[in-house]
């Protein structure tokens, strides 16, 4: 997606809630997948890699996609709307 295409979470305040919830998954995190380090080494990476040119502005990011449109209009069709996402992609940063 492109950047002005995302919805951006400053996730940066209560990193121990974080914790918290991922420590629900306990079983997968000892199974020797390191989520607990990974989703915050995420979220960090996020916040570093998003403006590139200009400061950070948190340390950590999450980004989503506004699906209100297709909640709002159920006949919208949902491969519908995120192809417009694809093309709004492929518009900016078109092969070769």
């Amino acid at each position: 997606m492109n950047d002005e295409d995302k919805v951006i979470f400053d996730v940066d305040a209560h990193e121990n809630l974080a914790a918290a919830l991922i420590g629900v998954f306990d079983s997968q995190v000892c199974g020797g997948k390191r989520y607990d380090i990974a989703s915050v080494g995420r979220r960090r990476s996020n916040a570093t890699y998003f403006a590139s040119h200009s400061t950070d502005f948190t340390g950590q990011l999450n980004f989503s996609m506004d699906l209100t449109p297709l909640v709002n209009d159920p006949s919208l069709d949902v491969k519908s709307y995120i192809d417009g996402y694809i093309q709004n992609f492929a518009t900016m940063y078109p092969p070769g």
